[in-house]
């Protein structure tokens, strides 16, 4: 993601290959199409069995990236047999996210892409929206009530790295952008922040209100933000958070922070402030985890294996274990 002015040249460098190769490896798997990904893993059994209809919550909604027709298109799994037998929907969507009886289903188009509003019980397409660059990101709101979407952009901004993002925050009831985060009145400190090198990204929303969490950089930092639509106002509460998901129960945020060359997952208490690291997983994830339950994140991994999810416990340092093979962009309905 894109960060503004400030970091050493050694850390800026560091951060723009790593955006860079996301961006490549994002390209790459966008044109393979239909062909095969990976190979099974070893000992794995196949998932061309497909389920007959939609399963009944709990289930998780995937990007299915299984060899076949079928790949890159939303597919829904029990959350009992999560890499069992899947019901593939007919969108194809590069992120996706659903929530109560709404889904957001960010399309590629060449170097763009569409924003899709769709029905979580039929998939039929009711908004689309024209995006401005490549899809990185999206959310829905418990409620289904409202959506985010974030994209690659460039010139946008006055960000040295040459990598900007745009995100943006729907009114899923009728397809319509709510005015520009840009825009909005940005505070840190109660003193107004007033730069030329914002850029959001990674919203989560809090269930209830029509405020949320977001990364908001600026200056070569990017920072936890909340936000709310009505007073249409932004303030900074602390600094190297990126890609916030707010837990089931409203206590906490996974988010992951920049170590050197990689990211690692940390949890923070929405109520004190407390952050530790996630230690049962050790690799660099470069994700919007998504809460498997108010303990466990899930997350996509593009392994030798294949291209996975993975689970971990957000506290007792066990390792993390594989969750679903040939997969991303989870989103959990429970």
């Amino acid at each position: 993601m894109t960060r503004g002015r400030g970091r050493g040249p050694v850390t800026i460098f560091a951060l723009v290959c790593a955006a860079a190769v996301a961006f490549v490896a994002w390209s790459l798997l966008r044109a393979r199409g239909d062909a095969a990904l990976t190979a099974t893993p070893p000992g794995a059994t196949s998932t061309a069995a497909a389920l007959p209809s939609p399963p009944a919550p709990p289930f998780v909604l995937v990007r299915h990236l299984a060899p076949g027709s079928g790949w890159s298109r939303l597919a829904l799994a029990p959350l009992a047999a999560p890499d069992g037998p899947r019901f593939v929907t007919p969108l194809n969507c590069v992120r996706a996210y659903v929530a109560a009886d709404r889904g957001l289903c960010l399309a590629s188009n060449g170097a763009d892409g569409r924003a899709i509003v769709f029905d979580a019980t039929t998939f039929a397409p009711t908004h689309t929206l024209a995006l401005t660059g490549p899809p990185s990101r999206a959310r829905v709101s418990r409620d289904g009530r409202l959506g985010a979407v974030t994209v690659f952009e460039s010139g946008h901004s006055y960000a040295e790295e040459g990598f900007s993002t745009r995100t943006t925050i729907l009114d899923l009831d009728t397809g319509q952008p709510f005015p520009d985060l840009e825009t909005f009145a940005i505070w840190q400190d109660q003193v107004r922040v007033r730069r030329i090198d914002i850029n959001f990204w990674g919203v989560t929303f809090i269930p209830g209100t029509r405020r949320f969490y977001a990364t908001l950089a600026y200056g070569g930092t990017p920072y936890l933000a909340e936000g709310d639509l009505d007073r249409r106002d932004v303030r900074v509460l602390a600094p190297h958070v990126e890609c916030p998901s707010l837990s089931p129960d409203g206590t906490r945020l996974a988010f992951k922070r920049a170590d050197g060359l990689r990211w690692r997952l940390w949890v923070r208490e929405v109520a004190t402030g407390a952050e530790h690291i996630i230690a049962g997983e050790t690799r660099s994830i470069d994700d919007q985890v998504e809460w498997l339950d108010d303990a466990h994140v899930v997350y996509q991994f593009p392994s030798d294996a294949g291209n996975n999810l993975y689970v971990v416990h957000a506290d007792d340092g066990a390792p993390a274990r594989h969750f679903m093979r040939e997969a991303w962009s989870p989103a959990v309905v429970r």
